[in-house]
């Protein structure tokens, strides 16, 4: 059995089977993130007065009476003809028959018990699933990377120029579109990604790039990597070496678009709340924390904490789609 928060609740309110009691508790012993899931539940219920012992009231005066004349009134009709819908039941009755405020207040409880309970669930639900679509075209975005390599000689992925218009992290969109490995514009963007608007992404074809000018050409770099940053290669000797296909398990291809707005350069996709990241063996997984355990160093910067180009083949740095590779630096000057 794996509890869920279902059996929590039933555990928490005493209204589950003994079998399935202590399956919990032994459950309980062993995990500590149900433990911890299981205290947050307690908070819950105790603010909302489920877990109190409910109030002692007194009968109200007369009850006994009230009631002994409704039964009479109730056996008359048995044997009566029914009165016209226009007669007045006695005044006495409907008052026995009204709301009381322990009946709103009980009515309240249950609604508000219920909206703690659903709309959580029904947020986490839907946070997920965006995770997991944006996993889905990353794990697109990756096969058409591998497509790339493979028909390259030099078994390279898409690369940034050192200079002209190509020298973005946005252009692997542009290079895959007119390679013919991705088709669908949709795929270059993140279903959590507030800014993205299909509307106005532009993918431009390589002669409209290398033409463009000005506005264009700004408005070309700020759309055309849509939701993802992408690696930008590394400096040798001052020199712009594109990514090479070597399938690492632990070297970072694409993430979610890095934001210069926050600590570390993490993304705002996903409310902040991490990133999914694509290594280079086509691996796609979420990082909720940077730096991540299972890659090698940053991401978002160089070792020298630039977001430019790394400084060697094991330096990662991930570009979202209007930076540029530059400034390269020799890696001797780390040296001085």
């Amino acid at each position: 059995m794996n509890p869920t928060r279902e059996h929590l609740l039933g555990y928490l309110l005493g209204a589950l089977e003994r079998t399935d009691r202590e399956q919990v508790e032994r459950e309980l012993e062993h995990d500590a993130n149900l433990r911890d899931e299981l205290r947050r539940l307690q908070d819950c219920v105790g603010r909302i007065g489920l877990a109190d012992e409910p109030d002692q009231y007194s009968p109200p005066a007369g009850l006994a009476a009230r009631a002994c004349r409704y039964v009479a009134l109730e056996s008359e009709t048995l044997v009566r003809p029914a009165k016209p819908a226009f007669s007045s039941a006695p005044a006495d009755y409907l008052e026995s028959r009204s709301f009381t405020w322990v009946d709103l207040l009980t009515a309240a409880a249950v609604l508000v018990a219920g909206f703690a309970l659903f709309f959580p669930a029904l947020s986490h639900s839907r946070f997920q699933a965006e995770i997991a679509s944006c996993q889905n075209h990353m794990r697109q975005l990756g096969l058409a990377f591998h497509q790339f390599s493979t028909l390259d000689e030099l078994r390279r992925f898409p690369w940034l120029d050192e200079t002209g218009n190509r020298n973005r992290a946005g252009i692997y969109a542009p290079t895959l579109v007119n390679h013919r490995l991705v088709l669908d514009p949709r795929t270059f963007l993140c279903p959590s990604d507030e800014t993205a608007d299909l509307r106005q992404m532009q993918i431009p074809s390589f002669e409209q790039l290398d033409a463009a000018r000005g506005a264009t050409l700004e408005d070309y770099y700020e759309t055309m990597g849509g939701s993802y940053g992408y690696h930008m290669g590394h400096a040798i000797d001052g020199r712009l070496v594109p990514p090479r296909d070597a399938r690492r398990s632990n070297f970072v291809l694409l993430t979610d678009k890095p934001s210069d707005s926050r600590p570390g350069r993490t993304t705002a996709n996903h409310v902040g709340r991490g990133q999914n990241v694509l290594c280079e063996d086509g691996r796609v997984c979420w990082c909720s924390t940077v730096p991540m355990a299972h890659v090698i160093d940053d991401p978002f910067h160089n070792r020298r904490n630039q977001v430019a180009a790394g400084l060697d083949r094991d330096d990662s740095v991930v570009g979202r789609s209007t930076d540029s590779p530059l400034p390269i630096r020799l890696i001797s000057d780390s040296r001085r």
